[in-house]
């Protein structure tokens, strides 16, 4: 295993722009996440979204990234699929999210906590902890859809530059 940390440690995650990074669950490398531009509208300015793909089952989900609510926290808001044609961002209030909000906790090289998502054209996390993952693709899906994934901790392993 540590040669695989050693990898991870390998990415500087200051000098990659969140839309180049790319992630993999720490103990399931065939889930990835990577952010994409999108065009987000006021109620969520960050303008990226977040593609997790899982490879055991095929399946993509597509996520906004947002700070606030009563805690103050930071979240991920599921969506639709955001390179549909006419996608749009769900409503703020009560728009369509088909497996909920999950909270989200980015982590500089140093496991500094960040008090914000990423943002377009910002750096990218080195790292990212969505706590309530599993039970957003388990128990917020029907019976033939769900996703178990036992932990919830993405790792940057790779940088895109130059796109």
């Amino acid at each position: 295993m540590l040669p695989l940390l050693a990898a991870f440690a390998s990415v500087p995650s200051h000098s990659c722009p969140v839309e180049d990074a790319r992630y993999a669950l720490r103990t399931q490398p065939s889930v990835t996440a990577e952010f994409r531009d999108a065009e987000t509208g006021a109620d969520w300015p960050g303008g990226l979204v977040m593609r997790l793909h899982i490879g055991a089952s095929g399946r993509t989900y597509w996520w906004v990234p947002w700070n606030g609510g009563s805690s103050g926290g930071e979240h991920l808001a599921s969506t639709t699929d955001a390179t549909a044609p006419g996608w749009r961002p769900p409503d703020p209030d009560d728009g369509p999210r088909p497996v909920g909000d999950v909270d989200f906790i980015a982590v500089d090289a140093a496991y500094n906590l960040w008090n914000h998502v990423p943002v377009r054209g910002g750096p990218a996390p080195a790292h990212f902890f969505i706590p309530n993952l599993r039970d957003a693709l388990w128990y917020r899906t029907p019976g033939d859809a769900r996703d178990g994934t036992a932990r919830q901790f993405f790792d940057l392993v790779s940088c895109r530059h130059g796109r």
